[in-house]
């Protein structure tokens, strides 16, 4: 298999297991509270890592950096979206917080102008500013509906945030590391941060050991923690970031399909609204391209 095609494979797998991620949390949080669930979760992410590693024989970078940039990438690609994101499926539906996380390319837009020193261009700045738009119709919906509603909207655009600097971080500091090395150091920061989080804020023992809770925890720690990641790392390293921030065109519709099949979960007219001003955004702002700069 070319390269080409183990990185469009990679890419698409990435889209359709955090697709369905958002209901496996929505179903999960039956079972369990919020931090507790991540931090059972990023366990038995860590200890299959670590099960890998051993298995393939990978050896792990004994350098500073690769310790720094894991804890970083693990309190803003794992800690804060993930405690945001859970907290948040808590007040909306899954499909509503998919849809406001398709705000993320354009945040990284913004971050990488920043931070990687990209060109933000004025078509960009429309999309970005689409986008925005769009998220106050939703947010303007979420009011009329009551705090609750707001409150859920405002966690996953703070999860929407730490993820964006997270994978702009990555692309910065994460390129040259095996995508499953690259793993261990994130999760385990992760697993102890939510770990201590989850005694201090909830009772981890008040755990309804179902299956279905089990299923969900277990789905999400193999496949939406260790080969979603496994795969965005790997997918990072051989892309440019806006390019892969695209996956937010696909994982929205898989999110609110499942979560209208299996959950019965609608989404109003004014969410429909603002839903299509952020894809309209992001599109304006990674797919929209001027005839001169097509022929550079």
């Amino acid at each position: 298999m070319s390269l080409r095609s183990s990185v469009a494979l990679a890419y698409i797998g990435c889209c359709l297991i955090w697709g369905s991620t958002w209901m496996m949390i929505k179903v999960g949080l039956r079972g369990a509270p919020p931090v507790t669930s991540i931090a059972v979760r990023m366990v038995i992410a860590s200890l299959i890592v670590v099960f890998l590693l051993r298995v393939a024989r990978i050896r792990l970078p004994r350098e500073r950096r690769f310790l720094r940039v894991g804890v970083f990438l693990g309190i803003f690609n794992v800690v804060l979206p993930y405690v945001f994101v859970y907290y948040g499926e808590q007040r909306i539906s899954s499909g509503l917080a998919s849809v406001l996380y398709a705000t993320f390319p354009l945040l990284v837009a913004v971050l990488a102008r920043v931070w990687l020193k990209q060109r933000l261009t004025a078509r960009k700045i429309a999309g970005v500013m689409t986008g925005i738009i769009g998220v106050a119709v939703i947010f303007s919906d979420n009011l009329r509906l009551g705090r609750h509603e707001a409150a859920g909207t405002t966690m996953v655009i703070a999860s929407v945030t730490a993820a964006a600097i997270g994978s702009v971080a990555t692309k910065k500091w994460g390129h040259g590391y095996h995508p499953i090395a690259s793993l261990l150091i994130p999760f385990t920061t992760a697993a102890v941060i939510t770990a201590v989080l989850a005694v201090a804020v909830e009772s981890p023992l008040d755990f309804h050991y179902n299956g279905v809770t089990w299923a969900t925890i277990l789905y999400l720690a193999a496949a939406g923690s260790v080969a979603a990641f496994a795969l965005f790392f790997f997918v990072m390293q051989r892309l440019d970031v806006t390019v892969v921030s695209y996956q937010t065109f696909i994982i929205p519709i898989v999110a609110v399909i499942l979560g209208w099949t299996f959950l019965g979960e609608t989404i109003s007219s004014r969410v429909a609204l603002g839903a299509a001003l952020i894809l309209a955004g992001i599109s304006l702002a990674t797919f929209v391209r001027h005839p001169r700069t097509e022929q550079r």
